[in-house]
């Protein structure tokens, strides 16, 4: 906050004394007036300089380190990094989209039930306007899908608010959405309850040509969790079409694969052995 309020005096006294300077150097001063009213000079001079800040805002979140929600480092993919109360995500503005979002699931956060669904889906404002999805983005035919579910956190109202903000959902399939991704959100749960926290890592893939509603709709979306205790992980790897929680086990992969098709790396941070240890395990259910 005091850097948002350092920012905004320098740009105003930076406007003032260019706009001053220009009068008192040209000769003579534009007074012409756009069509919002302002003086065409200061208006030019705004826009630079709020331009100027808005990069060095976005430059500050991306050098946020949320490093208590990335256990296994930082993936490589989505360049604005966003911190929330429960979760991080990696956010690329050419698609308009978080390209994974990491977080814990726990026992003592989805069983507490502290909080009702929010459901206030609502602009992620942290991000520059040309990055934003809009709630008009999403037409009939589509679904807001959560990437990280509103469901396993609910420890408190902002935890669960923060899951709403756009930056956190995707355009899914009816039959998708409300199916096997509501079916596998419901698996960490259980699977958090009978083996402690497992940390997950989940996003959309855009892989070769995409339908569009303005927004890219992705063509698949993966889910990997991983139980830190035991040193093991369970990774999926699904098509963005009609599918039924019964047919998930035929979609069981590894996390090689899915970072073969997606071309992130998830897991930095850990020792090249337990690295590929981990990648290469193809389970066969938990």
């Amino acid at each position: 906050m005091h850097l948002v309020i350092a920012l905004t005096s320098i740009l105003f006294l930076t406007v003032y004394a260019q706009a001053k300077s220009s009068d008192d150097t040209a000769g003579y001063s534009d007074n012409s007036t756009s069509e919002s009213g302002c003086l065409k000079k200061f208006c030019v001079s705004v826009e630079t300089h709020l331009e100027a800040l808005n990069t060095e805002l976005t430059y500050v979140n991306q050098t946020l380190s949320c490093d208590d929600l990335l256990p296994f480092g930082r993936p490589n993919a989505g360049a604005i990094l966003l911190c929330r109360a429960g979760y991080a995500a990696g956010y690329d503005c050419s698609k308009r989209s978080a390209l994974w979002v990491s977080y814990t699931v726990t026992p003592s956060i989805h069983n507490s039930a502290n909080v009702s669904r929010s459901n206030d889906f609502r602009t992620d404002l942290e991000l520059p306007k040309k990055c934003r999805k809009e709630l008009n983005d999403f037409t009939d035919g589509y679904d807001r899908g959560h990437l990280v579910s509103s469901a396993t956190l609910d420890a408190n109202r902002e935890m669960n608010s923060e899951t709403f903000l756009l930056s956190n959902i995707s355009p899914q399939l009816p039959e998708f959405n409300r199916a096997i991704w509501r079916g596998l959100e419901n698996l960490e749960r259980n699977w958090s309850n009978e083996r402690g926290s497992v940390n997950v890592i989940a996003g959309p893939i855009f892989n070769g040509e995409q339908p569009s509603l303005g927004l890219p709709i992705p063509t698949h979306f993966y889910k990997i969790i991983i139980d830190p205790a035991r040193s093991e992980a369970i990774s999926f790897l699904l098509p963005h079409e009609a599918l039924s929680i019964a047919q998930l086990d035929r979609y069981r992969t590894s996390i090689d694969k899915i970072e073969s098709i997606s071309g992130i790396d998830f897991l930095s941070l850990l020792a090249d052995d337990a690295e590929t240890s981990l990648e290469k395990q193809v389970s066969k259910g938990w």
